[in-house]
């Protein structure tokens, strides 16, 4: 997987409704549903569920997540 320590941390569980300047993380685990904007990439472990409804500029990164993308992706 793709190295992602300077991102971030999302929280685990409920609806991120915020905004990330840089890179996200949602860790392994984790049920989320990411309505907010991350101006970077968002990286989801392996073992986590997301549905991804907001908007990411820049890539969506996921180890065999359970993931779901029904907002915008890569805007840039």
């Amino acid at each position: 997987m793709t190295e992602y320590s300077d991102g971030q941390a999302l929280p685990t569980s409920g609806v991120f409704k915020g905004m990330v300047g840089g890179n996200a993380i949602v860790r392994a685990g984790s049920d989320l549903e990411v309505k907010g904007i991350v101006k970077g990439d968002l990286f989801i472990e392996a073992g986590a569920r997301v549905l991804v409804s907001g908007i990411v500029k820049g890539k969506v990164v996921h180890d065999g997540a359970a993931v779901v993308m029904t907002g915008i992706i890569g805007g840039e």
